[in-house]
């Protein structure tokens, strides 16, 4: 045999083998495949009607990828999707409550919080601007701490921190509305400094919007 048809036949070797191994390693990972399948089948069988949806679990004895962040037990999960609700959606019917008690704890007019909550957040309880203010009346970190409030996305907290600030302002400025909410707007100091609503385009339009709505 010449050297050119030895070379020949060890390449074709080659490949047959390389081709066996190829075809050794599809063949396993086809089984794996086919036992995860058999098993979860083999699962649904077994369980009730009312009660199929744990067959999408694999209960097999082969090592499976499970990402770190699952977290919930395999029997609580659809129903912890399903009734998953965000702690800080709040119907109509829970803000107007909260307007109600606030504005009687506080002594503000129910009208005059729901004005600087349309201005502030357009009643969106997660709402949060450039600045750092926060939830339905837009209230700053250390305002926030200030007011003692200690989750600043919290509905509730977030109106009464605001009412009672609105509040204070009220009281520091002899009750008149426009300049305590200029206040709230841009900070007592200012107020103060300029000896009314200062000659900020921001907080003049602020003042004049809530009024429209409180008035409207």
């Amino acid at each position: 045999m010449d050297i050119q048809s030895l070379k020949t036949l060890m390449e074709i070797n080659a490949m047959q083998s390389l081709g066996s191994v190829q075809s050794s390693q599809n063949s396993s990972s086809a089984s794996f495949f086919s036992e995860m399948l058999g098993q979860v089948l083999q699962t649904g069988e077994n369980n009730t009607a009312s009660d199929n949806r744990s067959s999408l679990y694999y209960n097999g004895d082969s090592p499976v990828f499970m990402p770190s962040n699952f977290a919930y037990q395999n029997e609580n999960l659809v129903d912890a999707i399903a009734t998953y609700t965000p702690s800080n959606s709040l119907g109509t019917s829970d803000l107007d409550d909260i307007i109600k008690r606030a504005a009687n704890k506080y002594h503000v007019p129910e009208k005059l919080i729901s004005s600087v909550i349309k201005q502030e957040s357009n009643f969106n309880p997660s709402a949060l601007s450039s600045a750092g203010a926060s939830g339905l009346m837009q209230l700053m970190p250390g305002t926030a701490k200030y007011l003692g409030v200690s989750d600043i996305l919290d509905p509730e907290q977030n109106v009464m921190g605001g009412a009672k600030y609105l509040r204070q302002m009220l009281d520091q400025f002899n009750g008149d509305m426009e300049t305590a909410l200029a206040a709230y707007n841009a900070g007592p100091g200012a107020v103060k400094k300029y000896g009314g609503i200062p000659p900020y385009k921001e907080t003049q339009n602020y003042v004049q919007k809530v009024l429209n709505y409180y008035q409207a």
